[in-house]
């Protein structure tokens, strides 16, 4: 990953639904709505704390990636998600 891509990382951004990043299961949902025009984005969100102090604001957060399906027009069609 280059620098450009490495500042990006923490970023919504498009992807293509054949990339690589994409998982397997996604990709197959994806393709399966057959929606044409949609777009993939990679939309990174961060966790709720975990932990056993969690409850005092102190704990870790793991990023989770979220893949939205999005329609020309920018509507919501649906969010992909593993857990």
């Amino acid at each position: 990953m280059n620098a450009a891509a490495a500042d990006d990382d923490d970023e919504d951004r498009m992807v293509d639904v054949m990339s690589p990043e994409v998982p397997e299961e996604i990709r197959q949902a994806v393709l399966a709505r057959n929606a044409p025009d949609a777009t993939l984005w990679r939309c990174p969100r961060r966790s709720g704390l975990r932990g056993p102090l969690s409850w005092l604001g102190i704990g870790q957060r793991r990023v989770i990636i979220e893949w939205w399906l999005l329609s020309a027009d920018g509507e919501l069609i649906e969010a992909f998600w593993l857990t």
